[in-house]
């Protein structure tokens, strides 16, 4: 566990919401416009329903026609836009005039404010600043979250190739740097949506055992085309840049 992980990755900046412990990357279907669908469509199903029993089994009626990568984890349908950009908890009393309706929901708020993904614990303060100012979009910036082992992989490529290290408090973003970010956790986002598997552990030991398979710090016969494509990519980037 790294000492260096204060900052919290759940909203950080606008634009960066992830509902990855909500079960958003359960869907089967993990495409950028799939789960903006997804998160659209819920958010116009729950902001038209109060909050009672009745609304709540026909909504979560609707979640169990579709198809999921693992029928054991929690879906939670209170997930949305919580604003054009933003993934969020529409039950979080941000979003409610200070009224926490997450009681609702099958984790409650208690567990929701006490828990800590493994990408918080995995990635240090620099990584986490590097991945919320390089990221485009929520997209991608839930990726780093659900894989921090592939992000801190790709991080790694693109200091040793360029050789310099990447300093997210220096100025704007740098463009190509932000470029290679996006392309290659949209690449790893690609070769997840062709895995029919679970990608999001709630433990860190269950992450490190499940996801050695599939995280491109290591070289496995599943990752290996992907790992190959993204430093092709970022080779080709620098060679052609020097």
């Amino acid at each position: 566990m790294n000492t260096s992980n204060k900052i919290s990755l759940c909203q950080p900046a606008y634009g960066k919401g992830c509902c990855v412990c909500c079960g958003l990357f359960n869907c089967a279907d993990i495409s950028f416009a799939g789960l903006g669908h997804f998160l659209s469509d819920a958010t116009a199903e729950v902001c038209s329903l109060p909050v009672s029993g009745s609304n709540i089994r026909n909504f979560e009626s609707l979640q169990r026609r579709l198809t999921f990568r693992d029928t054991t984890t929690y879906v939670c349908p209170y997930m949305g836009f919580i604003d054009s950009n933003t993934p969020g908890c529409l039950m979080h009393p941000v979003v409610n005039n200070g009224k926490d309706k997450r009681d609702c929901s099958l984790f409650g708020k208690e567990i929701c404010n006490d828990y800590f993904c493994p990408a918080y614990h995995i990635l240090d303060d620099r990584l986490k600043k590097i991945l919320i100012t390089y990221t485009y979009n929520w997209y991608t910036y839930s990726l780093g979250i659900i894989d921090p082992l592939s992000f801190i992989w790709i991080v790694q490529l693109i200091e040793d190739m360029s050789g310099k290290p990447i300093v997210p408090e220096k100025g704007t973003p740098d463009a190509t740097i932000a470029t290679l970010i996006n392309m290659s956790l949209m690449l790893l986002a690609d070769f997840f949506n062709r895995v029919p598997l679970p990608i999001f552990y709630y433990s860190e030991p269950e992450y490190h055992l499940h996801m050695r398979e599939l995280s491109l710090n290591q070289n496995s016969f599943l990752n290996a085309g992907v790992r190959d494509t993204i430093k092709k990519a970022v080779s080709a980037c620098f060679n052609g840049c020097s």
